[in-house]
């Protein structure tokens, strides 16, 4: 019996090997969207995980086009009163950092963007302003960390990521803020990926 299992998990960890570093990831990403950080450490309160209004649900789309880099998606999708409708992206540049085999850490940075439309026939914007401001929309976006663990098992990969945005805008006059993370909006979110290439 022992055997049998030692043969089994030698035969993940090939499998596993494999796909340590897929070239594409594509799956489904669920976010908490209370914060889990204040100024006392750690906020978490167990209760709040039966509240389905306290999650977003999306998808994440991983590019790895070499070994120690990646560039990630994810988007969440919300749906408002009389036809509302947002997305939120944070696209982020990242580096990778193997953990033996199968698992890897990825650290890296980018800037959310929110779209949103407001009622049916409402038109879209982002970051509060109207597309036709599309360069005081990423000016006034903040800069936002990425910390992520993966682990690859063959086709499938799962992982847990931390997100935490910067103090100030772009366009602040506080270049400090702009690189300063406010711990206390500090996000996690889960990910399940199936991996090609």
């Amino acid at each position: 019996m022992k055997k049998r299992i030692l043969a089994v998990l030698l035969a993940l960890l090939m499998v596993s090997a494999a796909f340590a570093a897929p070239v594409f990831q594509l799956g489904g990403l669920v976010s908490y969207n209370k914060t889990v950080v204040s100024d006392e450490g750690l906020d978490f309160e167990v209760e709040d995980l039966k509240d389905i209004n306290n999650f977003s649900f999306g998808a994440d789309i991983r590019i790895n086009p070499a070994k120690f880099f990646s560039i990630d998606i994810p988007a969440t999708i919300g749906f408002g009163t009389e036809g509302s409708f947002s997305i939120a992206t944070i696209p982020t540049l990242n580096v990778n950092i193997p953990l033996g085999e199968f698992a890897d850490i990825a650290v890296g940075a980018g800037t959310q963007l929110d779209f949103q439309r407001i009622g049916q026939d409402g038109s879209w914007s982002m970051n509060g302003l109207p597309f036709s401001d599309f360069g005081d929309a990423i000016a006034s976006s903040k800069l936002v960390y990425r910390a992520a663990v993966t682990i690859n098992l063959g086709p499938l990969g799962i992982g847990a990521v931390v997100t935490l945005p910067g103090e100030a805008g772009f366009n602040s006059d506080d270049i400090g803020g702009i690189f300063t993370p406010m711990w206390e909006s500090t996000r996690i979110s889960a990910v399940a990926l199936f991996n090609f290439g």
